[in-house]
């Protein structure tokens, strides 16, 4: 509630609430805001959730870059976890989207070098996010987009807390291996970022019409419809430019997510912008 306090942040307003829990905004001691995430009180009692919650917050604390939202602080109040993040105003990508239906290509695309300028600060650091996707971009007033929300990330230096039959990312937006349940790497993050750019460009993510098992099986078995179908005019390459990212396979898909972000500017023509 607002007004309450938890750990020395005082609560002013609720952000959004999932499945895990909810995320606040509040002020701290010194009066600067943060995006506090608390989880829900029954998970706080699973012991597997508490561990991979504080593996987020390890995670999250090694990755210093400009478009990763930092972990300010982490703590306990009353049995119960909670993360301190950096708050970003604008709002998420997912937002945006509700409200734009798509976006212009140039937004579009420097949106896009961004998450993947924080994706390959992850690779750095031996990580893959698992779960990215517009809710968890998040935007402010200046331009700037930030990745977060590292609760599914996959470390290669350490092992993954998930259950057995465990969902893992969002249907939508998740790479085939990863529905397969086989091993997942830098590509199958390149493989969100490339529903996400669909979605951008589109106003849809690839698989749109479906829903439950049909989008996993979408994801494995269909080709996506042309992304640029609706708009007016567009740059001859980059449907093909976009869907690269799409590919079934792995292998077949950018070598990273910086070079899938060139492509996409030489394909629209545009000059490339380097994320601050």
């Amino acid at each position: 509630m607002a007004g309450d306090v938890v750990g020395p942040y005082r609560i002013e307003s609720l952000l959004g609430a999932g499945g895990m829990g909810r995320v606040y905004l509040a002020v701290d001691r010194s009066g600067d805001a943060v995006a506090l995430k608390i989880v829900r009180r029954e998970l706080a009692r699973d012991e597997v959730f508490r561990r991979r919650f504080e593996r987020e917050t390890q995670i999250a604390r090694r990755i210093v870059h400009p478009h990763v939202v930092p972990v300010l602080d982490a703590g306990e109040h009353e049995g119960v976890p909670y993360l301190a993040q950096r708050f970003i105003a604008g709002g998420s990508l997912q937002d945006r989207l509700r409200e734009e239906g798509r976006l212009a290509i140039e937004v579009a695309l420097r949106i896009a070098s961004q998450v993947a300028a924080g994706l390959e600060a992850l690779v750095t650091e031996g990580l893959v996010h698992r779960d990215v996707k517009p809710a968890n971009v998040l935007l402010d007033p200046h331009g700037g987009a930030f990745i977060t929300d590292f609760g599914l990330a996959k470390d290669s230096r350490g092992s993954v807390l998930t259950r057995p039959g465990q969902a893992l990312g969002s249907p939508h937006y998740m790479a085939p291996e990863q529905i397969r349940g086989e091993q997942v790497s830098s590509a199958s993050d390149i493989y969100s970022l490339g529903c996400v750019v669909y979605e951008c460009v589109s106003g849809a993510s690839p698989f749109a019409r479906e829903r439950g098992m049909q989008v996993m099986w979408a994801q494995l078995k269909e080709t996506p419809d042309d992304p640029c179908e609706a708009l007016n005019d567009p740059p001859p390459a980059l449907s093909e430019a976009v869907l690269r990212a799409l590919a079934k396979a792995p292998e077949d898909r950018p070598a990273s997510a910086t070079e899938y972000v060139r492509d996409l500017y030489a394909a629209a023509g545009l000059e490339p912008q380097t994320p601050q």
